[in-house]
C-alpha cells in the first residue's frame, strides 16, 4: 500500500483535531464543574439530573408562594392582635362607666376614649398588606371590608372569598381570613320582650344571667315558626286565695294603682304555645323571679299572666354595637336601666368578638406554622437533590485536571508530530 502524502496530512490533521476536542471537552467539564455538559456525555444521567432540576425548580417556585402567604399571615396577625388589644381596653372603660358614681360629665369623658378606640378599630378591620390589598375584604382586596354609611354605622362590603397559595404538588393554604366570618358575623347580645297580659302588678323583666338565656334560646328559639316563640308566665297564690289584709296598703312608691303587697309566696309556671310547662317553682312578689336566665320583678300580689318573647338573634360587628352604646351613654335622657342595657350590650359585643378573634389567630398561627414546616421540608428536598445530582453528574476536579494535563500533552504532541511528519516530502529535500 502506497503511503501518500495526503494520507498522512489526514491522519495527523485528524488525531490533532481529536486531542482538541478532547481537551476543550474536559475543560468545558472543569468549567461547567459537571461531567456531564452535553447529553451524549451520559444519557440516563442527563435524564436523572433534569428530573432533579425540574424538581428544584419547582420547589423554588413553591417557596416564593410561601414567602408571600407568610407575609399575608403576619400582617393580618398583626392586626388580630392590636384589634384584641383595643378591645380589652375598650372593655375595662366600660367597666369603669358602670360605676354609679360617675357624673354625665365622666361618662362623655369614658365615650370620648371608646370612640377613638372605635375609629382605630375600623382602621384595623380596614387593615392592608405590603402589596395595598385589604387584608379582611375576601377576595375583594381593592376595596374596603367595612364602610362608614351616613347613619354613623359600618357596613359589610367585602365578599366571602378566601386567597389561596399553593405551597406543595397538592396542597394549598388559605392566606387570609374574612371581616364577615371574622367580625361581621358575631353574635349580638340576645334578649327578650315581657308585656303584661292581666294583673293588678308593676312588672319590669331583663337577662339575668347571658349564658342560661342563651342556653335557654339555642333550645326553643324557632326561625321558621315565629309563634313558637311565644310564651306565658303566670303567677298564683301556693293557697290559691290571697291574703285581703295584704293588699289593702298602697303601694310604698307611690303608685295608688298596684296595692302593696306583703302576703305569702306564689308560684309560677312558663308554658309555651303547645302547654308544655318549661320551668316551675315558687316565687316572693317583689323580688327578682330568675327562670332560664331571665328575671322578673313583679311587685302586687300573685295573680297576673305574662308574655314572654323571644327576640330574634342577631349579627353584628362590635363597632356598630359600641357606637349606639355610646350614643345611649351620652344622652342624658337615659334611664338607669337603658344606660345599664347598653353596658351589657357592649360587653357581650366585645366577648364574642374577641372569642372570634382568638378562634382567628389560632388558625393563623396553625398555617405559619404549617409554612414553617413545608419550608423545613423544601429546603432539606432541594439539598437532597443537589446531593443527588452531584452523584450523578458530579466532576472530581483532581482527577479532571489530572486529565486535562494529559490532554494538553497529547495535543501538544499531536502539533509537533504534524509537523515533523509534514516535513518528509521528497520535495523537501530537492
Amino acid at each position: 500500500m502506497r503511503v501518500t502524502n495526503n494520507l498522512i496530512y489526514g491522519q495527523s490533521s485528524r488525531a490533532i483535531s481529536k486531542a482538541n476536542d478532547r481537551y476543550l471537552d474536559i475543560q468545558n467539564k472543569i468549567s461547567e464543574q459537571t461531567s456531564i455538559v452535553k447529553p451524549s456525555d451520559n444519557p440516563v444521567g442527563t435524564g436523572q439530573v433534569l428530573q432533579y432540576e425540574n424538581s428544584n425548580s419547582q420547589l423554588k417556585q413553591y417557596d416564593g408562594n410561601m414567602k408571600m402567604a407568610k407575609s399575608h399571615l403576619e400582617y393580618e396577625e398583626v392586626a388580630l392582635d392590636s384589634l384584641n388589644g383595643l378591645l380589652d381596653d375598650t372593655r375595662t372603660l366600660f367597666i369603669q362607666a358602670e360605676n354609679t358614681a360617675n357624673t354625665q360629665e365622666d361618662l362623655n369623658a369614658i365615650t370620648e376614649q371608646v370612640s377613638k378606640m372605635v375609629d382605630s378599630m375600623a382602621d384595623l378591620m380596614n387593615s392592608k398588606s405590603a402589596d395595598g390589598s385589604y387584608i379582611f375584604a375576601g377576595t375583594d382586596i381593592k376595596n374596603p371590608a367595612f364602610t362608614l354609611k351616613p347613619d354613623g354605622h359600618y357596613d359589610w362590603t367585602g365578599n366571602e372569598g378566601q386567597k389561596f397559595s399553593q405551597i406543595s404538588e397538592n396542597r394549598k393554604i388559605p392566606i387570609n381570613d374574612t371581616g364577615k366570618h371574622l367580625f361581621q358575623d358575631v353574635w349580638a347580645r340576645n334578649n327578650f320582650k315581657a308585656t303584661l297580659l292581666t294583673g293588678n302588678v308593676s312588672l319590669s323583666a331583663k337577662v339575668h344571667d347571658e349564658g342560661d338565656f342563651t342556653d335557654f334560646l339555642s333550645k326553643n328559639y324557632s326561625a321558621t315558626n315565629g309563634v313558637a316563640n311565644n310564651f306565658v308566665l303566670t303567677t298564683t297564690p301556693l293557697t290559691g286565695t290571697t291574703d285581703p289584709q295584704a293588699t289593702i296598703e298602697k303601694n310604698l312608691e307611690g303608685d295608688s294603682k298596684i296595692p302593696f303587697y306583703s302576703g305569702p309566696p306564689g308560684k309560677y309556671s312558663l308554658i309555651d304555645t303547645s302547654g308544655k310547662v318549661i320551668a316551675s317553682g315558687s316565687y316572693d312578689p317583689g323580688q327578682p323571679l330568675i327562670v332560664d336566665g331571665m328575671s322578673f320583678v313583679i311587685k302586687g300580689a300573685p295573680g297576673a299572666t305574662i308574655g314572654v318573647s323571644l327576640n330574634p338573634p342577631k349579627r353584628d360587628n362590635v363597632l356598630n354595637q359600641l357606637k349606639d352604646a355610646i350614643s345611649v351613654l351620652r344622652d342624658k335622657s337615659t334611664t338607669a336601666d337603658e344606660k345599664e342595657a347598653a353596658f351589657h350590650n357592649a360587653q357581650v359585643s366585645i366577648v364574642n368578638t374577641q372569642t372570634s378573634i382568638g378562634e382567628g389567630r389560632s388558625e393563623v398561627g396553625s398555617r405559619l406554622n404549617t409554612l414553617s414546616e413545608r419550608g423545613e421540608f423544601s429546603s432539606a428536598n432541594q439539598l437532597s437533590n443537589v446531593m443527588a445530582q452531584d452523584r450523578v453528574a458530579g466532576l472530581d476536579m483532581g482527577s479532571a485536571a489530572t486529565k486535562l494535563s494529559m490532554a494538553e500533552t497529547a495535543l501538544t504532541s499531536s502539533q509537533k508530530l504534524f509537523t515533523r511528519v509534514s516535513n518528509l516530502s521528497l520535495f523537501n529535500k530537492i
